[in-house]
């Protein structure tokens, strides 16, 4: 009952905030509320229909993940974690005035989102913000869905110590629902002695990726989120993780996904399990049943990175069973369902007979300690020059025996084929697992000219030179 009563005295849930660290940083704090389902959108301080304006810090920010513990060397947006949301429309313009309280450059990246090349964040497109300085940053949003935004300078570390923020862009048409809950997955890892952000101690972890021991929901491990029997949810997932897949599945609720990376599929895709990769999205539909007070778990299982179930090297401080990622509790009020009346995004009809512009080859070896894309490690990679606003396909191959999750800025895609079979859930991509061994087939329209990253979005790999730039003339 008490945490009922707290529940209807906090706002939706915007993140974790936390008080400010007294003399002992080290005292567990209350237990986290039940939330109510929703979020607080950042404040627009543009009155213009047209124009949704933001002010967005960086800044060093000590938080708790839920251990009781405060991470000292922690970083957040606005003092929040995960950063405000950006909720915005297609056709509008963003407007987003940027201060980077950091001490040493950075920039914002806007992962997903087809921006112009000097807002995109990536480090070779546009000057980085210096320490104490400002940019703004400002584009009109061209694509509904769910997307992200994080820094592309130091990410491997920034984004471990909190710096992550969530964006829903508006379908004129997409259905509307009381329970809409954009959730940042990610994990951490943590020293067990301190509770404080372990360092990166090894090049094996920097070639297998940096796996954490303390699964979190929007900043916390502790995350409960109070639902109401007979309710539609649309929950929106994004994978912040330097390296872990999550692999989820909903305790007693059957999930259908109704969008993907880069916007809505126009019809429902009803899955078991749900499998993300690092920097890839997706919005889910459920429909919740229980009894009041019952307790569901979202709920993640063991992914191998490796194709090898006796891969020696692989080692994950999660365990090989299953781990609850955040807790949903049934309430006392009952709900009604949303019609699931969803909107597409005119996805052309790709054939797969597009010409193939290039052929990604992605690889690593162990022995040596690097990886590579094309036999090469950034920045020594060769440019790919392709021919912008025509149907073009792309080949990414992985002649490694690890997953790869391929991120490209700038222009989204299809997936026509993973290993030569079509993917049971379609629409717009900017992030794809590549499968070790595996081939994945692409094809875009090309429509946003400039020059581009590629990389893969285990952190550490692009870090270590598994990434490069195309250009879209």
């Amino acid at each position: 009952m008490l945490l009922s009563v707290l529940a209807l005295l906090l706002p939706a849930c915007t993140g974790n905030k936390v008080p400010d660290p007294v003399e002992d940083d080290t005292a567990a704090p209350l237990p986290l509320p039940t939330e109510r389902c929703g979020f607080t959108p950042a404040t627009d301080l543009d009155p213009a229909d047209d124009v949704v304006a933001i002010e967005l810090e960086q800044a060093p920010f000590q938080w708790d993940p839920g251990t009781g513990t405060l991470l000292t060397d922690g970083l957040a947006y606005n003092g929040e974690i995960p950063g405000p949301v950006i909720e915005v429309e297609v056709g509008q313009t963003l407007r987003t005035d940027f201060t980077n309280g950091l001490d040493y450059d950075s920039t914002v990246h806007w992962h997903g989102l087809r921006v112009p090349e000097e807002m995109d964040g990536a480090i070779r497109m546009m000057d980085m913000v210096p320490a104490g300085g400002t940019f703004a940053y400002e584009f009109t949003i061209q694509d509904a869905g769910f997307y992200w935004y994080h820094p592309h300078m130091a990410t491997e570390q920034d984004l471990e110590r909190g710096l992550y923020g969530r964006i829903v862009a508006r379908h004129p048409d997409e259905p509307r629902v009381d329970c809409d809950l954009p959730v940042v997955l990610d994990d951490i890892l943590l020293d067990e002695d301190t509770q404080q952000i372990a360092p990166k101690d090894t090049d094996h972890m920097q070639l297998m990726g940096r796996l954490g021991n303390l699964l979190m929901a929007n900043g916390r491990s502790d995350r409960r989120v109070e639902v109401k029997a007979g309710e539609t949810m649309l929950l929106r997932l994004v994978n912040a993780a330097n390296a872990r897949y999550f692999n989820l599945t909903l305790e007693g609720q059957a999930m259908r996904v109704v969008a993907s990376d880069g916007g809505w599929l126009g019809e429902e895709v009803p899955v078991d399990n749900l499998v993300l990769g690092p920097g890839e999205r997706a919005i889910v539909a459920v429909d919740w049943t229980g009894a009041p007070g019952d307790e569901l778990r979202l709920m993640n299982a063991r992914f191998r990175l490796h194709d090898d179930d006796a891969h020696m090297s692989e080692y994950d401080p999660m365990g090989e069973g299953e781990n609850p990622v955040m807790t949903f509790v049934i309430g006392d009020e009952a709900g009604t369902p949303t019609p699931m009346t969803l909107p597409t995004d005119d996805l052309p009809a790709f054939t797969g007979d597009e010409p193939v512009a290039h052929t990604w080859v992605l690889d690593e070896e162990m022995k040596a300690g690097i990886v590579t894309i094309d036999g090469y490690s950034y920045p020594d990679v060769p440019p790919v020059m392709v021919m912008g606003d025509m149907p073009t396909g792309f080949v990414v191959q992985n002649d490694s025996e690890m997953h790869h999750p391929f991120h490209l800025h700038g222009n989204r895609f299809q997936v026509l084929t993973v290993d030569g079979v079509a993917p049971a859930v379609g629409g717009w991509k900017d992030t794809i697992d590549v499968p070790p061994f595996g081939t994945v087939e692409l094809a875009s329209q090309l429509d946003n000219p400039g020059e581009w990253m590629f990389h893969c979005h285990i952190l550490e790999h692009a870090e270590l030179g598994m990434a490069g730039f195309f250009m879209v003339e």
